[in-house]
């Protein structure tokens, strides 16, 4: 009888160590699928990325004025004194002054290249490019003021010399704010992300047609679920230099 308990003690001692081997394995093994289960972060949803695309590209973005300025074909000379012309290709000419267009200008030709402007109260100041008689003249705060002089513009008459396009207001990602995402990203990430308002971790590449000119996914943890989108997006600087570009958004 006494050795039939010993056997009943001995057996119900190897269960729990059976039970606790177990419990130490499954155990083991849970915490091998939290560590290299690439589902181990919460599910991101096509929300969450959304939402962080919202924020950057209303903190990146600006709005502007825009008009155009087309040329009358009688205005250039092509050689010293041709009757009936008054303007000359490299020379300044002067426009009346646009309603809706205030603050610092800044003036792109038909080829989209950066001309002198100045905007002042009797009008504003253009320097022709060439014998292109179209021009885009944009206007916000955020433009910085064209370096130079422009001595004596020709003053052009509306309707007699020259017409506009009507006045838009547009919107535009500002180059030198995507210089400082990417600076602030790197200096300080959850500064960044709280000063923004955003929850999920995130990443981006900014690149043009040809190269890339940002590139934060070096950033980007291991063994996660990330969802990415490319966004074609208009970019203008402040000097008036508008591009087409492309950023790929990376958020998990």
């Amino acid at each position: 009888m006494r050795c039939k308990i010993l056997f009943s003690s001995e057996r119900s001692q190897s269960h729990v160590e059976m039970i606790v081997s177990f419990v130490l394995f499954v155990g083991f093994v849970v915490f091998l699928l939290l560590m290299f289960n690439p589902q181990k972060y919460s599910a991101i949803s096509y929300g969450s990325i959304d939402a962080v695309q919202a924020i950057l590209m209303k903190n990146l973005s600006v709005e502007y004025n825009s008009t155009s300025v087309i040329l009358n074909n009688n205005i250039f000379i092509t050689s010293p004194g041709m009757p009936g012309q008054i303007l000359s290709p490299g020379n300044c000419f002067k426009i009346e002054p646009v309603n809706g267009m205030n603050g610092t200008l800044a003036v792109n030709d038909m080829g989209g290249a950066v001309t002198y402007s100045k905007n002042e109260y009797t009008g504003i100041v253009i320097k022709s490019s060439d014998s292109q008689r179209f021009y885009v003249i944009y206007s916000s705060g955020f433009f910085s003021e064209s370096i130079g002089v422009c001595p004596n513009p020709v003053q052009l008459k509306k309707s007699q010399n020259y017409s506009l396009g009507i006045l838009t207001t547009k919107s535009a990602v500002l180059y030198e704010n995507i210089e400082i995402l990417n600076r602030s990203y790197y200096l300080d990430y959850e500064g960044l992300k709280n000063n923004l308002g955003i929850k999920n971790d995130f990443s981006f590449i900014v690149r043009n047609e040809t190269s890339i000119l940002f590139d934060t996914s070096l950033e980007q943890p291991q063994n996660i679920n990330i969802i990415s989108r490319e966004i074609p997006l208009l970019s203008i600087n402040k000097t008036g230099n508008t591009k087409n570009l492309f950023i790929n958004l990376g958020v998990w």
